[in-house]
């Protein structure tokens, strides 16, 4: 982690001058490999890709994800922008690094977690505001509130939140989630998963992986964690498939006693 934050800081740059081999993935799932140029926008950011000579532009609407130089770009909302934010640190709650206004260098620190909530890494109000994110694990918010985790143990910090997060989704409580009673199936998952697929969401890879993940618990029989069915709330609740939505939590629902 140290020495990708020491990369990042000294030669993660955005040149647009510059193309350099990679690839990549559309939000409909295609790989396109080629000579890859990031390009900076003001509200949409945008990358080139040279295939035989033969340049075509993509927005970080159409774009989810980019490789470059041994890195992984996400395409990712923040202040009503789309930008290509490089990924540091990845889990239930990942890091990226982004660039400010004016600035080149990806010196901005962003959390992401996977059911979409998002915040920009604070300076002056770091222990208040990340006490309030982070509200959701007390062991981690605790140790903010008592200074024993700051901004300067920020990889720490997300360690830590993303093995409690993980503890919590392994060892379920029958005070938040019920006793799987039997393996489920679910053809409401299968037509959700249907329409997602055939969508041009700008999350629907991420969506579609919190419906994988449903589908794994239920099969080999373990109990849905809420923060899979919270995250897809997050990601479909105002959409045209909320309905398809309801209809799994409900068949979910039902095959808990």
């Amino acid at each position: 982690m140290k020495k990708l934050l020491l990369t990042i800081g000294l030669g993660i740059i955005f040149q647009a001058s510059i193309c350099q081999t990679g690839y990549v993935i559309t939000v409909k799932g295609d790989t396109l490999r080629g000579e890859v140029k990031l390009l900076s926008y003001d509200i949409i950011d945008r990358v080139q890709l040279t295939v035989d000579k033969k340049k075509k532009s993509y927005t970080a609407l159409e774009v989810k994800t980019i490789s470059l130089n041994d890195l992984i770009y996400h395409s990712t909302r923040h202040d009503n922008r789309y930008q290509f934010m490089v990924l540091l640190k990845k889990g239930y709650l990942s890091l990226y690094g982004f660039r400010m206004e004016k600035q080149f260098n990806f010196d901005g620190r962003y959390l992401l977690k996977r059911d979409g909530e998002s915040i920009e890494v604070p300076n002056l109000t770091f222990k208040k505001s990340m006490q309030e994110f982070l509200k959701d694990c007390i062991s981690v918010s605790e140790q903010l509130k008592n200074g024993e985790l700051g901004r300067k143990n920020l990889d720490t910090l997300i360690t830590i939140y993303n093995s409690c997060i993980d503890q919590k989704s392994k060892q379920p409580t029958l005070s938040n989630i019920p006793t799987l009673a039997k393996e489920i199936s679910m053809p409401a998952l299968d037509t959700l998963k249907a329409k997602v697929e055939k969508s041009d969401l700008n999350t629907k890879q991420d969506i579609l992986d919190l419906i994988k993940d449903i589908d794994a618990k239920a099969k080999s029989k373990q109990p849905v964690p809420n923060y899979l069915i919270e995250g897809l709330k997050g990601y479909l609740g105002a959409t045209e498939f909320k309905e398809d939505l309801e209809n799994l939590i409900t068949a979910i629902q039902k095959n808990y006693y």
